[in-house]
Order: structure tokens, then sequence, then C-alpha cells
């Protein structure tokens, strides 16, 4: 559910222009890859195919189908649930309707458009996508309401235990093996799904991630001027002056003791590990779960780039490891917000990147120190030792690309790097405390 009770008039009408604009953006984008003759999305892949073989329009299969899921939803969630999303539910009509609409104007639109050479095909389908790709970071920088497909998973999801990722997996393999029955019955032979599904599934993920950074003046004009914003700049000005130190670490570089020394230098807080505790409790998800997630990509990247939720907006998605990234940039945010403080690790200096009190530091060292610690320091046996640092930093480096589209570890990002291997402990420990403006 969306917490909009707190926006304006004028917040809302902006943020519903920027989801109508991205709606009309990806029917758009649909279109031109349904036109590419490569295939199409596979949430429309059955609607095209029905659509070939009938008198109906793609558009209007698009909405007989999100008038399937709702309904889906409506039994899953039941009388008491239908009351307490009735909001939620009602948005979908409308946008599901308006989407139908979009996509048979953008497809007349388009109706010209039969690319014959395969490498022109292919460079539609991508063009395709990423237009798409824009409409769907739209929708997620409005965040006023969901489509059906998105809000029948997550209702699912909820109800049945099962990860959503792994849900829209099935959903979509269900519409693309609907859609390849019917093709075949009608026709003999398979319509609608080819290559350019794939390419739609594989690419338009990404494109969502590189798009989405760079539409934080986007956001700012949403609530520009409101007075929710402006309380919101009154209280910063009154916060006391304090500064957070992050510590981002290759495994094996002696961050976590570095950060100890600096907290202690300072007389103020340190976190690292002890912050997994109040994410279990921030998220709901045994601490157990939290420690096995913690910093890790699971699966392969061809996995994430299949199951992301693409335009569900970070507070709803419900995969475990991104509920635990939005839980655990809570509780760092909520520690940051306490006064001085150290935190190491967790894309901290990320996810307090809006802050302007806050100093960056990241620790490396050469390959020969790091495993010479890992055999002294974590007891890890010689002959693991090389691997385990080298597969420990590549999840890190991985978790930190995911979640922040940044290179970790690039001096850009930092406003100290440091080699633990050259310099001794207590010298970046006395540089970082004069950094801060304390006295070693």
């Amino acid at each position: 559910m969306r917490k909009t009770a707190n926006r304006t008039r004028k917040e809302k009408l902006r943020r519903y222009l920027v989801f109508w604009i991205g709606l009309f953006i990806m029917s758009f984008g649909v279109s031109l890859v349904t036109r590419s003759l490569l295939g199409t999305s596979p949430i429309s892949s059955a609607p095209y195919v029905w659509s070939i073989h009938t008198a109906l329009s793609m558009g209007t299969y698009i909405i007989i189908l999100n008038v399937i899921l709702i309904t889906a939803q409506l039994i899953m969630l039941g009388k008491d649930g239908i009351k307490e999303n009735r909001v939620d539910l009602l948005m979908q009509i409308p946008v599901s309707l308006l989407f139908g609409v979009f996509v048979d104007v953008t497809m007349s639109v388009l109706s010209w458009w039969h690319p014959d050479h395969y490498v022109v095909q292919v460079l539609s389908c991508i063009a395709g996508c990423c237009i798409m790709a824009l409409g769907i970071s739209l929708e997620v920088v409005a965040d006023v309401c969901m489509n059906s497909g998105e809000y029948v998973l997550q209702i699912a999801s909820k109800k049945f235990k099962r990860e959503f990722g792994t849900l829209k997996i099935m959903f979509d393999v269900s519409l693309l093996l609907i859609a390849v029955g019917c093709s075949w019955i009608f026709s003999g032979r398979i319509e609608g799904v080819r290559e350019g599904t794939v390419i739609v599934a594989v690419l338009t993920g990404p494109v969502v991630r590189f798009i989405l950074p760079h539409l934080g003046w986007l956001k700012r004009w949403e609530s520009e001027n409101t007075p929710l914003t402006k309380e919101k700049e009154d209280k910063n000005r009154e916060k006391p002056d304090f500064k957070v130190i992050t510590i981002g670490r290759e495994y094996g570089s002696g961050g976590h003791e570095i950060g100890e020394k600096v907290a202690k230098a300072l007389g103020i807080p340190f976190y690292d590990n002890s912050m997994m505790e109040m994410v279990a409790r921030e998220s709901g998800i045994d601490i157990t779960t939290v420690k096995e997630y913690d910093q890790r990509l699971p699966h392969s990247l061809l996995y994430e780039l299949v199951t992301q939720e693409l335009n569900v907006t970070p507070d709803r998605a419900l995969s475990k490891k991104n509920a635990l990234f939005v839980a655990q940039s809570r509780v760092i945010r909520h520690l940051a917000s306490q006064g001085a403080c150290v935190i190491v690790g967790r894309c901290a200096d990320y996810v307090l990147g809006d802050r302007s009190d806050i100093i960056n530091i990241f620790l490396r060292a050469s390959e020969e120190y790091k495993v010479k610690r890992a055999v002294t320091y974590y007891g890890i046996e010689k002959e693991r030792a090389e691997e385990k640092v080298r597969r420990t930093n590549s999840m890190r480096r991985a978790h930190y690309s995911y979640f922040t589209e940044n290179s970790w570890g690039d001096p850009k990002n930092y406003d100290a790097v440091f080699d633990t291997s050259r310099l001794s402990q207590n010298v970046i420990v006395r540089a970082i405390v004069n950094l801060y403006g304390g006295v070693s």
C-alpha cells in the first residue's frame, strides 16, 4: 500500500501526470516490439495471438486479461482483503482500460512499420524495449498505483508465501505457454513468441535500472514546493552538526577492526554485524535468513535479470533480497539520524548519499595481505583462504553494483581510499579521525 495520505493535491496531480505519460510510453514500446515481428512481451503474448486470429484488437484482449487478473485478486483477497485494498483494486480498472486503449492507438500509429530485414527487426525490438523501460521507470517514479499483473503477483506472494520472482517466472511462462498453445490451435504454427520475447525479458530490466538513477530531477519536481517538502527542509536545518562515517571495505582488508578503532577514538557508536538483528526486526524475516542474504546476490545474473520486480517500487519489492535491502536501508538511515556514528559496509555511502554530513571511506589491500589476514584473523584454512577472499569480494562487488549502479571501490565514490597492506591501522585511524575533524 502506498503512503499517499501526506501528499498534497498538487503533488498527486503531478504524480498522476507522470504515471499516465509513463503508461502511454510503455504502450508505445510494447507496440514497437510487437511490430518488429520478433514476438512481443511475455504478458502481451497471449492477447497478441488472440488478436491475430479473431476480430477483437490486441488492446481489447489486454483489457480482458486484466479483468481476469483483477477477478483472481478478489478471490484471493476475500471480503476483508477487498475492503482493505479497495483503493488499489479500483485504481486498476482505469489503468487497465487506458493501457488497452493506448496499445490499440499506438499499434494503429505504427501500422505502417513492417521491417523486412532481420537486423532492422532486432534493432526495432531493442528500441521498443528501451522505450518500454522508460515508461516503466516513469511509473516507478510516479508511485501512485500498480497494474494488474504486478498486483496479482504481490497478493499471491503473500497468500501462498512464495517469492515474487519465482511467481513472476511462473506467471510469464504460463502466459507464453497459453500463447504458444493458442497459436498452434489457430494456425498450426507458433506466432507471437520468438527471440524478441527473450530480448524483452532480458534487456528491459537492465535498462530500467540504468534509467531510474537519472530521474531524480523528476522526483524532486513531483514534490517541489509542497508543504511536506518545506517541513522536511526546516527539520534538516534544525539537525545538530554531526557526521556519519561509512566504511566500504574489501574482505580481508581489516575494515571491521579499523571501523571499531575509529569509533572508539571519536567516542561514537559503531555498527557492523550488530545491524543484522535490527534488520531482522524491521523486515520481519528471521535472523538466520538475514545473515544468509547479507551483502549477497543469490543465483545467477540471468536469474536476477528475469526475476527482478521491474514495476515495483522498493517498498514493495517482495523478494527476500530486495526486502532485506529496503529494511537494511531504513535501519541505516534511522541510525544515522540519531547522531554521529561509524557504519561499515552495506552500501551505507549510497543509502546516505543525500546527506551533506557524511564521510565515505573505502579500504582495500593487496591479495597477499587479504589472504594472510583471512588465515590469521578469521581462522580460515590456508588452502581455502584465497578462494574465500575472491568469492566474498566478488559477491560484495555484485551486491553494491546491483543496488547502487555504482562501481564498488571506485575512488570517485569516496572521500578517501586507504590501502591497509601499505599503511598501518593506526595511521589510517588517525587519518580518518583527522578527516572527521576530531583529535587523535
